[in-house]
């Protein structure tokens, strides 16, 4: 099964990303109906939305009356642009979310909410989902914010905080940490490699099973969806061009951050007892996470 003419169970936003492919593709094998949206990347199939036009959101989601909103999208340029274009952050990150949440709880939908570890510093982890929140810079700020919001106002909803997503999406136009890895090394480029920047890998397959997984047995609350490696960027960098077939030799190792780099947490880790300890999906470890993106690379 998958998408429908008309009403469908599952309505994915930002179905044409990294992590909304990988969502459509098990709600599909899941035999689940689904509906998905873009908002300025078109996708066969897809339907156009852009989440900060409240307009636009209500009438599309109340013509489809999903069961779940599955809420993947993020805006391009990361932390950095929300650095600096803050109102375009808090109207995507925060108001949207807004938006979305409202309609769920109108609906009686449930809402599965992607946040992010940023929401933390990264001087105690790993973190429990109930640690204390201090974001150091706009896009953890306002990811926080939604965090509260829907917490307070959506009945039906799954927080899920996550953090190093990566995978195979060759149509990206904001790669993730191994796609920019893979395209300059393949391009016999220098490839920058942070050795200080510390996280948990996370394979976008997995999150896309634990999201449908979470929904599926009606789970509540907040996650925490990580990979289990502890690793920084450049040891990570190293093991990709093992498992890649790529030179090592042109990774740089930076092991400082740059006097203007956005404030972000250095060592930002997850712990994920409460997830693996209710839940089946396996949450794959780094090198098995690059081997299952090799064989997506590798058709």
């Amino acid at each position: 099964m998958g998408q429908e003419p008309d009403n469908a169970r599952c309505l994915v936003i930002g179905a044409n990303g990294l992590v909304g492919t990988c969502l459509t593709r098990i709600l599909g094998e899941a035999g689940l109906t689904w509906k998905g949206t873009f908002r300025s990347r078109p996708k066969n199939g897809l339907i156009k939305l852009d989440i900060t036009d409240p307009r636009a959101a209500n009438e599309l989601l109340l013509k489809v009356a999903p069961d779940v909103i599955f809420h993947c999208a993020n805006l391009a340029g990361g932390v950095d642009y929300c650095e600096s274009h803050p109102g375009i952050a808090a109207d995507f990150h925060l108001r949207a979310v807004q938006t979305l949440g409202s309609l769920c709880e109108k609906m009686g939908s449930e809402f599965v909410f992607v946040s992010s570890d940023y929401i933390f510093d990264g001087t105690k982890g790993p973190y429990k989902e109930d640690d204390k929140p201090n974001p150091l810079n706009v896009y953890g700020k306002v990811k926080l914010a939604a965090e509260e919001w829907v917490t307070g106002n959506v009945k039906r909803r799954v927080i899920i905080r996550t953090t190093n997503v990566f995978g195979w999406d060759p149509q990206s136009v904001t790669p993730n940490y191994m796609m920019g890895l893979y395209a300059a090394l393949k391009a016999g480029k220098r490839f920058n490699a942070p050795s200080f920047l510390w996280g948990n890998p996370t394979y976008a397959g997995d999150l896309a099973k634990a999201m449908m997984e979470l929904y599926l047995k009606d789970a509540s609350g907040c996650f925490h969806v990580v990979g289990p490696s502890i690793i920084n960027r450049f040891e990570w960098a190293k093991r990709a061009c093992g498992i890649f077939g790529l030179d090592a030799g042109l990774l740089d190792d930076i092991n400082a951050p740059s006097p203007n780099m956005v404030p972000r947490p250095l060592k930002s880790l997850l712990n994920t007892d409460k997830f693996t300890s209710s839940y089946k999906t396996v949450l794959h470890d780094v090198s098995k996470g690059l081997a299952l993106m090799k064989e997506e690379i590798d058709g």
